[in-house]
């Protein structure tokens, strides 16, 4: 089974538990801030953010149901949101998200993420067959430095260790 195929059918997002990457990120964005929500699931924020597209490549509930890297349009977004949505591949795979990423935001801008540390603890079997990235903290800082993001805060979550991490450009 690939990721999108287990995104569209089997995955059930727990949105509501997540301390830092979940509804408190709506007190983090200013409702005239341009979002860029990068795999953005069911669209949860789409409602209470004016200015925001979501991403998605295996969720019909997307404003584009594309992979990042194919999306293309002519707005700058001043954040963009990684829920859980760029934790699969190798590293040049991430490497290559981030910089399309990067590029769809202004030289001012702010990046949420959510990232699974390569644990398979989804608690289904399908789960297994999916090449999660081994997230953890020096990647955060290797990958922020290398796109000139500095690393603003970095924790777990307290509901599944998920890395939760702000990085922040200020030019």
């Amino acid at each position: 089974m690939n990721q999108n195929d287990y995104f569209s059918t089997i995955h059930e997002s727990k949105f509501d538990e997540y301390t830092y990457s979940g509804w408190e990120l709506l007190n983090k964005i200013n409702r005239n801030e341009h979002v860029l929500d990068v795999g953005c699931g069911r669209n949860f924020f789409n409602p209470y953010l004016p200015h925001l597209i979501g991403v998605d490549p295996a969720n019909k509930n997307a404003d584009h149901m594309i992979c990042i890297e194919d999306f293309e349009t002519d707005i700058k977004f001043d954040v963009a949101l990684c829920l859980g949505s760029i934790n699969f591949g190798s590293y040049q795979t991430i490497y290559n998200q981030i910089n399309k990423i990067v590029s769809l935001l202004k030289p001012k801008s702010r990046i949420y993420w959510r990232c699974n540390p390569g644990d398979h603890d989804h608690n289904n079997d399908e789960c297994k067959e999916l090449d999660f990235f081994p997230w953890s903290y020096e990647y955060h800082n290797h990958f922020a430095t290398n796109f000139k993001y500095n690393v603003h805060k970095i924790c777990l979550e307290p509901y599944n260790g998920r890395i939760y991490a702000e990085w922040i450009k200020k030019q």
